[in-house]
């Protein structure tokens, strides 16, 4: 009986571990493409609350140590945290000291863009590829790309009409690796894009949703189009087509379903209708209010732990001392004024005396 108990036991065991699930997608042509269920997700917003903490933290390691790379980290959480103008005054004096220093010359360019200064942030962000052309997995030239469309907006805003952001090659288009970099630059891009009208963004996204249609999922193309047209909101006319192309594809491919039965008790699901909010996310502490009363701000103050001035401050220390020159030299023009009224006054005595025997003289 034990022996029964056992291995009823042992068998139990054995298939309460067994049952699985393998979830699946079809492309454009109907082939099938095993795939997680839980996908690659984009940010919204920085946590704050974290933020925070680091720069409190970073502030005490620069008093303590003065390391110019504390004090970049330091800006870059800044600029998190929407103190982009402060900042900029941060990398712009470390980029003078640090010119082959790649993160701070990236961060730089990076901080122009968030500043509207996109001329300047081309400039920096290729140099920075100069410095080092593997960083970010070797996707900065989409930022590049994504420069150069934003300055070509500036001078016409109906350029990206006739245009796309990248200009990919049919060849490009099927590339894994350069949707592996355009993944990496839209995750990094998302916390600083806002939920508002954004062409790029948008056009980026049509071109990661189109990369998926054709090779991975039409269901995951399909939410990355309405990223594009609802989170985005753009109005082309094109992405409309190619949501109602995924549909259209959902509704012939309904029935089809994997070739054979997989066996250990897997359990295959098909993936259907995924909506775009399941790309999209808000980390905890992203509603967090910084105290700002905790957190120094001012650039001048912080590149001082690092013994450097700015022009603004020997600006500044120039003019206390051409004042406290004026003042010091106040109290010798009191004195003197002082020296003449008192010549005056006895002048004016000695005539009073003189007039007064002239006077007495003649009487007698």
């Amino acid at each position: 009986m034990r022996c029964v108990l056992t291995l009823l036991l042992l068998f139990s065991y054995s298939t309460s571990f067994s049952c699985y699930n393998e979830y699946y997608a079809l492309d454009a042509k109907g082939r099938v493409h095993p795939v997680e269920i839980r996908t690659r997700k984009f940010k919204q917003a920085f946590n704050k609350q974290y933020l925070e903490k680091q720069l409190i933290e970073l502030e005490l390691k620069l008093k303590k140590k003065a390391d110019f790379k504390l004090l970049s980290n330091y800006g870059l959480h800044l600029v998190q945290s929407g103190k982009v103008k402060e900042a900029l005054v941060i990398f712009e004096k470390l980029a003078e000291l640090h010119p082959d220093e790649y993160s701070i010359i990236a961060n730089l360019g990076t901080t122009y863009e968030l500043s509207g200064q996109n001329e300047k942030a081309l400039e920096y962000i290729r140099k920075g590829i100069e410095i080092n052309p593997d960083s970010h997995r070797g996707s900065e030239w989409i930022h590049v790309k994504i420069l150069e469309a934003k300055i070509a907006l500036e001078k016409d805003p109906n350029y990206l009409n006739n245009h796309s952001v990248l200009n990919l090659s049919s060849k490009q288009k099927q590339s894994k690796k350069i949707f592996d970099q355009l993944y990496i630059q839209l995750q990094e891009r998302f916390p600083f894009s806002p939920k508002e009208a954004n062409p790029i963004m948008a056009d980026l996204f049509v071109n990661l949703g189109d990369y998926y249609f054709e090779t991975i999922s039409f269901e995951h193309a399909k939410a990355f189009y309405q990223l594009a047209q609802i989170y985005y909101k753009s109005d082309r006319k094109d992405i409309i087509k190619k949501i109602e192309q995924a549909r259209k594809l959902r509704e012939d491919y309904a029935t089809k379903s994997m070739s054979g039965t997989p066996s250990g008790g897997v359990i295959i699901e098909k993936i259907q209708g995924v909506p775009y909010q399941n790309y999209v996310f808000n980390p905890p502490g992203s509603d967090y209010s910084i105290d700002w009363s905790k957190v120094e701000t001012n650039p001048e103050k912080l590149l001082s732990y690092l013994g450097i001035e700015t022009e603004k401050v020997k600006s500044e220390t120039k003019t206390e001392k051409v004042a406290s020159k004026e003042i010091t030299s106040k109290p010798k023009k009191k004195s003197d004024n002082s020296m003449l009224w008192i010549g005056l006054t006895l002048v004016l005595l000695i005539i009073s005396i003189f007039t007064y025997f002239k006077a007495k003289k003649k009487k007698h």
